[in-house]
Formats: structure tokens, C-alpha cells, sequence
């Protein structure tokens, strides 16, 4: 059976060193109490500046300098980043960006195979948001925006998939 997709956006700006987040609010589509739920086919992160531009050896500071930006999504709302044995995260990026003193610039991003996120059953969301989350080490040059996208659709729980959903949040 083919699936109705749809896709969902936010978009989070570095502040300082502080975490930083946002909750997509999805209660419009979802119905939990009935087993009404959100799935999250795919899911992209991409980062830019504040200045909707690539990331510049100006953003990470003068002279050598090293930051780091970790990012996640996650189907329950959270004060910091978790860690993947959280059931609730679904979507984990960091970025690793350095200069060397002089013109060069070198940056990495660390996908842990997360990003693009695509999953073949979903990962369904149970409650009535998608939690998006950054938090840096310190404070970049110019602060840093990182842009969520995902493709979702909804579906009405059979008793396999509830299972599926049970053994999701409590394993460890």
C-alpha cells in the first residue's frame, strides 16, 4: 500500500553555548489515545551560517580554533542532549569544524550513519511532538543554523505495529 507523505521543517540557530530547541508541534495529525500516530520516514539535518551561507573559517573563529555543534531529534521533548540509548532519539549529527592558523580550513561531519536518516517501517512518534535539539561545546564565531527536514506520514497502529512500538521503547 502506498503511503501519503508529507514533510515537516524547523530551523534552529545557535546561541552561545547554551542548548538550544524546538518542538514541532504534530497533534493536528496524531490521535495516540486511538493509535493515530506520526511516522518519521526520512529525516535531513543541514548546516549553514546565520547568514544562510557554507560554514567559513570566520564562523569558528581567528588563528587555530576548533568548535563543535551536536544536534538530535527525538519523539519526546528534552533540556539537553541524550545519549542513543534514550529510546526517544531517532536522528543524532555532530559536526567537528577546525582552522589552522592562515588560510586553510578544514571541517568534518560526523553522520554515525544518521543522516540522511531513512528507515524502511518509520519510526513512529507516540506523542504530540518531534523534539529538535543543538547544543556547542562553546561559542562559534557566528553563530550556527542548523535546518531539520522530515518525511513522515501517519498511520493507524495494528496490533503488530504496537508491539513493534513497545519493544522499540523498552529495549535497552
Amino acid at each position: 500500500m502506498a503511503k501519503d507523505t508529507f514533510f515537516l521543517r524547523t530551523n534552529l540557530t545557535t546561541s552561545g553555548a547554551d542548548y538550544v530547541s524546538d518542538n514541532i508541534d504534530i497533534s493536528a495529525y496524531t490521535d495516540p489515545s486511538r493509535g493515530k500516530v506520526l511516522v518519521v520516514d526520512r529525516a535531513w539535518v543541514a548546516f549553514a551560517t546565520d547568514g544562510q551561507g557554507p560554514i567559513q573559517p570566520a564562523d569558528v573563529g581567528s588563528g587555530a580554533a576548533s568548535k563543535t555543534v551536536g544536534v538530535q531529534a527525538c519523539s519526546e521533548k528534552q533540556s539537553s542532549l541524550q545519549e542513543l540509548d534514550n529510546n526517544s532519539v531517532f536522528l543524532l549529527v555532530n559536526l567537528y569544524a577546525s582552522t589552522i592558523a592562515g588560510p586553510l580550513f578544514s571541517m568534518i561531519q560526523e553522520t554515525a550513519a544518521m543522516n540522511p536518516l531513512e528507515m524502511s517501517g518509520g519510526f513512529i512518534i507516540p506523542t504530540d511532538a518531534i523534539h529538535c535539539g543543538l547544543d556547542v561545546g562553546s561559542a562559534w564565531a557566528a553563530e550556527i543554523d542548523v535546518g531539520f527536514c522530515f518525511e513522515v506520514h501517519t498511520e493507524k497502529l495494528s496490533l503488530r505495529r504496537i508491539q513493534e512500538l513497545l519493544v522499540s521503547l523498552t529495549a535497552n
